[in-house]
């Protein structure tokens, strides 16, 4: 069954005159008949009442008057929404993104995107990091946003943000007041580590630091995200390490502190991950509205 077919027949319902619906649908009247022939041939049931005068439609074609007229509605609806997800105003949008990307990169994005494409559903699922690449796999995200990623099969990587680490202190901590701290001052602060899964990559680089500093890791608590880490130095059980970002939204009762000395060029990055070759219109209008420092990889 073609949908010309069904275009055929419902103006002939219409018409209920084989001349004049021939001539609404600029065909010839014998080409007409055929397609309304083949229909019922296909259909196995006489549509049309061809001796009667008027011409009348059978039970059987005034039924498939009322679902062939649907079929057409559905069919264009079909079509105007391929052709608004195929230009990326309508469709959905995944997006997987890390708490932190919320304090700097994410939030504009999110508002530009929107603003252009308001018919865009976005679906955001706040994840660790390290859990994107298994977001990926399952098709359950477009856009992975972040902080020191690590590369993702079939993958290309951008980096959005570059930023130094800082490290969070307790109001009261006796190198609170200092504008810079080094690590070797923090030596006896217990360390508060996230997130907590065994390939974070942000814990090893804070190692990282530790151990150019000449530092032993004193690891008295591992968190799952940012904010409770952060809750954890206020609450006077250790140090903690953010990017400056986050500082710029820090909570009242911590302070924000740039390393000195070793580690002090220490820089840790925001990036975006995305499927190689997706060329959707809407993913690619999103990557649009994220900063870049680079080229993707």
């Amino acid at each position: 069954m073609n949908l010309r077919g069904l275009q055929c027949f419902i103006v002939l319902a219409e018409e209920l005159n084989f001349s004049r619906a021939a001539e609404r649908l600029h065909i010839a009247q014998p080409a007409l008949s055929q397609q309304i022939r083949a229909l019922e041939a296909r259909l196995g049931s006489q549509l049309v009442d061809r001796g009667s005068r008027p011409l009348r439609l059978t039970e059987a074609g005034s039924y498939f008057h009322t679902e062939a007229r649907e079929i057409l509605q559905r069919c264009e609806q079909a079509t105007l929404g391929v052709r608004d997800i195929g230009a990326g105003t309508h469709g959905w949008l995944a997006i997987g993104f890390t708490r932190s990307a919320m304090y700097s990169v994410l939030p504009p994005a999110l508002k530009a995107f929107h603003s252009a494409y308001p018919k865009v559903e976005l679906k955001l699922f706040e994840m660790l990091t390290e859990e994107q690449a298994d977001a990926f796999r399952d098709a359950r995200i477009h856009v992975g946003i972040g902080r020191q990623a690590p590369d993702v099969p079939s993958c290309t990587t951008r980096t959005l943000l570059n930023e130094r680490v800082m490290a969070v202190l307790a109001s009261d901590h006796p190198l609170a007041k200092r504008k810079t701290v080094r690590i070797g001052e923090l030596a006896t602060t217990p360390l508060i580590v996230y997130p907590k899964h065994p390939a974070a990559q942000f814990p090893r680089l804070i190692a990282s630091l530790y151990r150019d500093a000449g530092v032993a890791l004193n690891i008295a608590h591992e968190a799952y995200e940012i904010q409770t880490a952060i809750a954890l130095v206020a609450a006077g059980l250790g140090v903690t390490y953010v990017g400056e970002s986050v500082a710029r939204h820090g909570r009242s009762d911590v302070v924000y502190r740039h390393l000195a000395g070793p580690g002090a060029a220490q820089i840790t990055s925001l990036t975006a991950s995305f499927r190689t070759g997706d060329t959707s219109p809407h993913l690619q209008a999103f990557l649009a509205c994220l900063p870049s420092v680079d080229t993707p990889r």
